[in-house]
């Protein structure tokens, strides 16, 4: 399969502009001709700081008379009132992940300026946007990639040897100056730029933002406050990496040169910032010095060895896996731009172009490799992109089922070392909450909300206006922990397991051991308890968010203790039995009336019928206890009686949740949601589909949808929850034929699979093959494929065996 993305013309959106990254900086590249705009990211730059979230305290006497009051309003059905007591618990909202600078490429052409025959590509494989052209019959062309191991970006321009005029490369940006003013910026400005064809712009990020869906208010990005500073620096060289004579023209923030041979442009980005959860130390000035000390070492070792050096990490991770899918009725579409195979898919289906699904598949573990490495942050909404002061829902970490959806691929499509950002991030939010669930809860161990940031907020949003369906929900710490938890069943090593993971579930339960009530029933429950977003119908007919035992909170309860117990005994551990008994006190998850599964163990009335959360079947997916019969059946009730459309991260669980259950007529209908084109649709709604560039919309963009998706179709390819392989479980007829190379089961086996033709009984195996990834995933398993079972030993790690079912 041929991973590359191809264009017409250059970017007209952010959306057509194409996405590289190295985890730590990320670039949307626009690909313009004779004007180019390479949109960069700092995985760092974040407004405010750890003390953002101590502003305005909220009273703990006043959380807990609040809390007691909406207990009693629940008790006596008083549901209005059960919420606005909520209202009284709200403190403000997170911080947000802000834009950093923006590098400008501008050539004055010593001709009239005519561009013919222009092109942008993605290579996948190669973490690499170029852009071809033709100027005034002279070939140019660009390429712009990020390397990891250097942590700089570099961006290449090829002119002909007869040059075609003059290149304008300058930095600008929507933050400000540092606060020391314009003398003693330019002082450190100059201090960084060691020679004449360098560029440097120093920064002071907002200390506040206010979130755009908080609608218009006073001053929503403010920069009075303690805020990060930061640096970008590049320097202009030329193919052997000598610094290119600049004129006049130049200054600290621009560098003009000849436009002939080969420019490189080689830039790193630097802030003050120190790890999640971490208060920021130094100036713009060290940050500077830091940005120059990676383009000094990037360009001494030589950018052709930091270029191998960049192919041979990213091909480390990403060429661990690969879809295969045939190219459908035509045949044609390697020679098709990629949005018009994603129109002509849109009109005529996914079967006319099944390879456009691998492809998505593969730009899913592109971006999630571009967006969380080690040494950064893991993946915002928007990955590691984001053009915007005030970006959609802050491009935080929105815990009640973004952040963990992002995640889901990454251990079953190996790429567990993505995994480590969200590890120190979860470590840093059970810092902060184990503050916040003593202060304001008087509980042990720690909490989390809905939302987080880089900082490690843990309290509950909303400046005491929202709907606490959006604003209050304490069980947060428990899904953001069910990554960490697949990170461990899928081939971590016992010491994360025993010193990482445990302590923090641990925490988590502690919590909620504090926070459960016993009823007069003898049970203990999750009182107030709201389900994300989601809404009941009282019995006055009016929507209700605040209730009793959501399934969701139940659920994860569960979950996490299943996982606290099995963890436990692997690494020889003696569990809590208080902690390890919680499940057992919490009221059972059941059908309802109407035979689904109820968001709310009252089974009350949808006020949204179609609502894009499914919160109340988590245990179904990503969760990995087996369903009985009335179980399966309820899910699968739920899910017909939520209908199919949705928003694009919501179409993804779906996805994932037909699969769990076999299900590959549903996704059928699914599937063509997903690759609709957004052309023409407006940025609102619930709407899902692909804008040009392949990003998943919400809409807005959302990353989880793509990564997402990717999940969905590993789940349809290779199940490992119930203690045994089942090999293509939920393959839909549309994928005709095709293979999967290097899937990770549980507990850390590569499988590789190909089947040939799909119909109502499933997908006919061609072959299969097993490999153990670590010492744990030795011995026997069972593995399933249409109705049969056979045992396959695994005796040496990284050997392949295959798969061999008796004949029929």
């Amino acid at each position: 399969m041929s991973a590359v993305h191809r264009y017409r013309g250059p970017a007209t959106t952010w959306t057509d502009a194409l996405p590289v990254g190295n985890g730590l900086l990320g670039a949307m590249c626009h690909g313009g001709a004779l004007t180019d705009r390479v949109g960069v990211n700092d995985g760092s730059a974040w407004s405010g700081t750890v003390e953002t979230e101590h502003v305005d305290p909220l009273d703990p006497q006043t959380v807990r008379a609040a809390l007691a009051d909406s207990r009693a309003a629940i008790a006596e059905q008083r549901f209005d009132d059960a919420a606005d007591a909520l209202r009284r618990v709200q403190h403000r909202h997170t911080q947000a992940y802000v834009p950093f600078v923006d590098l400008l490429v501008s050539t004055t052409p010593v001709g009239d300026g005519t561009v013919q025959d222009h092109e942008r590509t993605l290579e996948l494989a190669t973490a690499t946007a170029t852009t071809s052209f033709v100027l005034d019959g002279q070939p140019v062309r660009t390429a712009t990639w990020a390397s990891w191991p250097h942590r700089v970006l570099v961006h290449e321009l090829v002119f002909p040897d007869s040059g075609v005029g003059t290149v304008d490369v300058s930095l600008e940006t929507l933050l400000h100056a540092p606060l020391d003013g314009s003398s003693g910026a330019g002082a450190a400005a100059g201090a960084a730029a060691s020679g004449p064809g360098d560029a440097v712009l120093l920064v002071r990020l907002p200390s506040d933002v206010w979130p755009p869906h908080d609608g218009d208010v006073p001053d929503p990005v403010r920069w009075d406050g303690p805020a990060l500073e930061g640096a970008a620096v590049l320097r202009v060289v030329d193919e052997h990496d000598r610094p290119l004579t600049t004129d006049a023209a130049s200054g600290p923030e621009r560098v003009r040169v000849p436009a002939w041979g080969t420019v490189r442009i080689v830039l790193a980005t630097a802030t003050t910032a120190q790890g999640a959860g971490r208060a920021p130390s130094g100036t713009a000035a060290d940050a500077a010095s830091v940005a120059a000390g990676l383009v000094d070492t990037a360009i001494a070792t030589g950018i052709d060895r930091v270029r191998d050096g960049q192919r041979a990490d990213h091909a480390t991770l990403y060429d661990r896996f690969t879809l295969t899918l045939p190219d459908g009725d035509h045949g044609d579409q390697a020679d098709l731009m990629t949005d018009e195979r994603l129109a002509r898919v849109a009109d005529d289906g996914i079967a006319t172009d099944p390879g456009l699904a691998a492809l998505l598949v593969a730009y899913g573990r592109y971006l999630l490799i571009c967006s969380s490495r080690p040494g950064g942050l893991p993946a915002t909404l928007q990955g590691i992109w984001n053009a915007a002061l005030r970006p959609p829902w802050s491009a935080n970490y929105t815990t009640n089922v973004n952040l963990e959806m992002a995640y889901w691929p990454a251990e079953v499509t190996a790429l567990p070392e993505t995994v480590e950002p969200l590890v120190a991030l979860v470590q840093a939010v059970a810092r902060s909450g184990e503050q916040t669930a003593g202060r304001l809860y008087d509980a042990p161990g720690w909490v989390a909300h809905h939302n987080t940031d880089a900082w490690g907020y843990t309290q509950p949003i909303g400046e005491g206006q929202h709907d606490p369906a959006y604003a209050f929900w304490p069980m947060g710490a428990l899904w953001v922990l069910d990554p960490l938890i697949a990170h461990a069943d899928h081939g971590a090593d016992d010491a994360y397991v025993r010193d990482v993971l445990l302590p923090l579930v641990v925490g988590a339960l502690a919590f909620v051991d504090a926070w459960l009530v016993t009823g007069d029933d003898g049970l203990r429950h999750t009182v107030p308890s709201t389900s994300p977003e989601n809404h009941f119908v009282t019995a006055t007919g009016v929507p209700g968010s605040v209730d009793t035992d959501s399934a969701m909170d139940l659920a994860l309860i569960s979950m996490t203790v299943s996982a606290y117990r099995r963890l436990s005994d692997r690494v020889g551990l003696v569990p809590d039995p208080r902690l390890a008994a919680l499940a057992d006190a919490l009221p059972p998850i059941e059908p309802g009336t109407d035979g689904a599964v109820p968001e709310w163990r009252a089974d009350r009335g949808h006020a949204e019928p179609g609502h894009r959360h499914v919160s109340s079947l988590v245990a179904a997916y990503p969760g990995t206890e087996p369903l009985d019969e009335s179980m399966a059946a309820a899910v699968a009730r739920t899910l017909d009686a939520r209908g199919d459309d949705s928003t694009g991260w919501s179409l993804a669980w779906k996805l994932a949740l037909r699969a769990r259950l076999g299900d590959t007529a549903a996704i059928g209908r699914l599937l063509p949601l997903v690759f609709r084109t957004m052309d023409g649709v407006d940025d609102e709604g619930q709407r899902g589909g692909l804008y040009r560039n392949l990003f998943a919309a919400h809409p807005p963009f959302q990353i989880d949808g793509n990564l997402g998706v990717v999940a969905a179709v590993a789940e349809m390819l290779v199940q490992s929850h119930r203690g045994r392989l089942d090999l293509l479980p939920a393959v839909p007829e549309v994928f005709a034929h095709g293979s999967v190379r290097g899937l990770v089961a549980r507990p850390g086996i590569d499988v590789d699979v190909t089947w040939g033709a799909v119909g109502q009984d499933g997908a006919e195996l061609v072959e299969a093959g097993l490999r153990a990834r670590t010492s744990r995933a030795l011995g026997e398993h069972v593995v399933r494929h249409g109705g049969r079972e056979v045992l396959v030993r695994l005796d040496e790690v990284g050997v392949r065996v295959p798969v061999l079912f008796d004949a029929d």
